[in-house]
């Protein structure tokens, strides 16, 4: 039984793109870098310039509506209530593949947060921890998975596009993550959502076999 699924873990291994061990790869880059140089030059270099050029007046409001409206718990509980909304109405691949991504990339993000436990750039104004970045992490959850499940997603590209910017841009401005934060957040969600398009399968026949549903046949 043992060696049953350690054959069935190494086979879905082999279906990991080279481009998700780019982004784990960079990822990890990032990882180490947050814990043996947690303040570094490029970060104070490159988020003081973002701070200086757009942080004040317009930009500064813009920064933080923008840090509200993609709140990172808003969209987890978006995220939440869509894969129960899936549930009930029977989409429970669909269902499966998006709580999946919600509770794997959220509990991958704290889990993270706690063992580095870097300081945000303005300790004295944002409580918690700086690396990686909750909202970059969960924007890149959020769009990527959406847009895994649904078929018309030329508005929701755009959208996450702007966000994908927008989003970390404005963690920055504010003072509540450094520039390695933000890029890591992103990677992470993104190493997430790739590694749930894969595994959330056999999530999804252990679920029905519990259950004792009838498998989708799309």
């Amino acid at each position: 039984m043992k060696n049953e699924y350690l054959n069935k873990f190494f086979t879905h291994m082999s279906n990991i793109k080279y481009i998700t061990y780019f982004k784990i790869f960079l990822f990890l880059l990032l990882f180490f870098i947050a814990i043996l140089y947690p303040k570094n030059m490029f970060d104070y270099i490159i988020s003081d310039m973002i701070r200086a050029i757009f942080g004040g007046g317009v930009f500064s409001f813009l920064a933080k509506m923008i840090s509200y409206i993609f709140h990172d718990k808003l969209l987890l509980l978006f995220m939440g209530c869509l894969g129960i909304f899936l549930l009930v109405i029977k989409e429970y691949k669909k269902s499966i593949f998006i709580l999946s991504v919600a509770f794997f990339g959220a509990l991958s993000a704290l889990i993270i947060k706690y063992l580095i436990q870097r300081e945000r750039p303005l300790p004295n104004i944002f409580d918690g921890y700086s690396f990686p970045s909750g909202h970059s992490t969960v924007v890149a959850l959020f769009f990527l998975s959406l847009i895994f499940i649904i078929s018309k997603k030329e508005l929701l590209k755009k959208i996450m596009i702007f966000a994908f910017i927008a989003v970390p841009m404005s963690r920055v401005i504010i003072g509540a993550h450094y520039i390695t934060d933000v890029l890591g957040g992103l990677l992470l969600g993104s190493i997430i959502v790739d590694l749930m398009k894969i595994y959330y399968l056999p999530i999804y026949k252990k679920f029905i076999q519990i259950l004792g549903i009838k498998d989708e046949k799309k």
